[in-house]
């Protein structure tokens, strides 16, 4: 009696002493931002694109521009949460057009909660002036625009003149995409009635 007594305490001991099991983080990754400037492949002019990433300016999104953007967007589609995932693996899919390190801009946004966010790429012409293949390689690898819905990714994109016309000249085109249509429709009201839908 008195073994059994004590097995059944060294089972319990040991029972406890299990460590938990670890629950899975199905959120988006954390940012980490290195302030490497607002252009992925570096070049081009900074301040001017710059002016053309927009912010939520809301203190519980965080954002990051450039390299760290664009670091962002490849640990975001590599998520196993497939509906966070989505709208990230099209950017991936887009940013498989830039060439010769083409200056394209970026802007990520994570909501702190890690449940909710998107991603900007602003194109500027002068950094690609065959537009007509750039085009076309966006209309292979981007998506159909469409709203989304509170629980269904959205995604859009659009063109329009520079905000500050520079010696260069040429047009800005721009891809949005996020979780879900709350996030775009905070940022299309930045190009509805003055610019055209675009691919």
């Amino acid at each position: 009696m008195r073994i059994s007594a004590i097995a059944a305490c060294a089972l319990t001991v040991g029972a406890l002493a299990v460590p938990p099991t670890a629950v899975a983080d199905t959120g988006l990754p954390p940012m980490t931002p290195t302030n490497g400037g607002p252009i992925i492949g570096g070049g081009g002019n900074a301040q001017a694109m710059s002016q053309q990433l927009k912010s939520l300016n809301d203190a519980g999104v965080q954002e990051v521009d450039g390299p760290d953007a664009a670091q962002f967007i490849t640990a975001a589609a590599g998520i196993a949460n497939r509906d966070l995932a989505g709208p990230f693996m099209a950017f991936q899919r887009a940013l498989s057009c830039q060439q010769n390190n083409a200056g394209f801009g970026a802007r990520a946004y994570r909501r702190n909660d890690g449940q909710w966010g998107g991603a900007m790429v602003v194109i500027p012409k002068s950094a690609y002036p065959d537009t007509a293949a750039m085009k076309a390689c966006i209309m292979t690898n981007w998506r159909r625009p469409s709203a989304g819905s509170t629980t269904a990714a959205c995604n859009s994109g659009w063109t329009y003149p520079p905000q500050q016309f520079n010696n260069k000249g040429g047009d800005y085109s721009v891809l949005l995409a996020g979780t879900n249509s709350e996030f775009c429709a905070k940022l299309n009201g930045n190009y509805q009635g003055t610019a055209s839908p675009w691919p």
